[in-house]
């Protein structure tokens, strides 16, 4: 183990890296535990990213614990897109309620916490962070309290009861939902598993299959996909192909606190990135669609419970 410089955000971090191993396993202060490959790190250095980039590329990873960045990562993470103003600072309360043993729980703010809470909120410099304790979640919405010294410390931070409300209303909003997201490739060899399978699975289970593309919209795809998220009761993620977006939907909605149902294809789980492998997949093969829908199905139920959808 050895002390380096963070190649994505350059915070000080700790190698684990073997030795004759390409790449670098790291334990950064701002981007938490993540791999990287040799090339990955030439090509994020080479695209020479902006304080912006990098700070989107530290809170997608740090949303990715162990996730392992190859070179095929790097146009997507340097596309990752800045959250909403809300969307951080409701990813900062939502880490905070991570922290509280009970409810009379508060913890201090000093400047060696600040990588951390880059991180989280997606935020590039100290001023943001300031920004969105201070002037968002303390003055404008009121969903904290924190006395505050000199040199921009935070001391005894907790959630207000309006904080805790709003958090219980992220929680309702999900329950009463009746869609089932699907975040999937949407290349054409993979159409047939999302018409065979998976939206007739998430529509016998009781809920309303979406997928983006065949949702109609004028906005952004991006913010599309956030707020279809922000709509539903839970995300089935099909990891085939291993497609970027696909990685960030199912962090995206795991930091909602919904419910993701993990399927990819058998012969593909192998190239799932090994921090998601931890998680219990349902297989399909192309000849037996039927077995996967059934299987599908069950999960759903199992562990949503039966809809309503009509």
């Amino acid at each position: 183990m050895s002390a380096i410089k963070c190649p994505v955000c350059g915070s000080n971090a700790q190698n684990h890296t073997a030795l004759g191993t390409d790449g670098e396993k790291l334990d950064c202060r701002r981007c938490g535990n993540y791999s990287i490959s040799g090339t990955a790190s030439a090509m994020w250095r080479a695209s020479e990213p902006n304080l912006r980039q990098i700070a989107n590329a530290s809170g997608w990873i740090k949303e990715h614990q162990g996730v392992n960045v190859s070179s095929n990562d790097i146009d997507f993470i340097l596309a990752v897109k800045t959250p909403s103003v809300g969307e951080r600072a409701t990813k900062i309360l939502i880490e905070i309620s991570k922290l509280n043993v009970d409810l009379s729980y508060s913890f201090n703010l000093d400047t060696h916490d600040a990588d951390f809470w880059l991180s989280i909120s997606y935020s590039d410099n100290a001023a943001e962070l300031y920004y969105l304790f201070h002037t968002y979640l303390l003055e404008t919405v009121g969903y904290i309290s924190f006395s505050e010294a000199m040199g921009g410390h935070f001391f005894n931070i907790q959630i207000t009861p309006r904080g805790y409300e709003f958090l219980e209303s992220l929680k309702y909003n999900h329950a009463s939902s009746q869609i089932g997201f699907c975040a999937m490739w949407f290349d054409e060899s993979v159409l047939p598993i999302w018409t065979n399978a998976i939206c007739p699975a998430i529509k016998d289970a009781g809920y309303n299959p979406k997928r983006i593309d065949g949702h109609q919209h004028n906005n952004r795809i991006d913010d599309e996909i956030i707020a279809m998220l922000r709509r539903s009761k839970f995300v089935v993620a099909d990891f085939t192909g291993q497609r970027g977006g696909v990685y960030f939907e199912a962090g995206f909605a795991l930091g909602l606190g919904l419910q993701v149902i993990w399927t990819c294809k058998k012969s593909d789980l192998e190239k799932v990135h090994f921090d998601n492998r931890q998680y219990n997949f349902v297989l399909w093969e192309e000849d037996k669609l039927n077995e996967f829908k059934v299987s599908l199905q069950n999960r759903i139920e199992a562990t949503i419970g039966q809809g309503d959808f009509q």
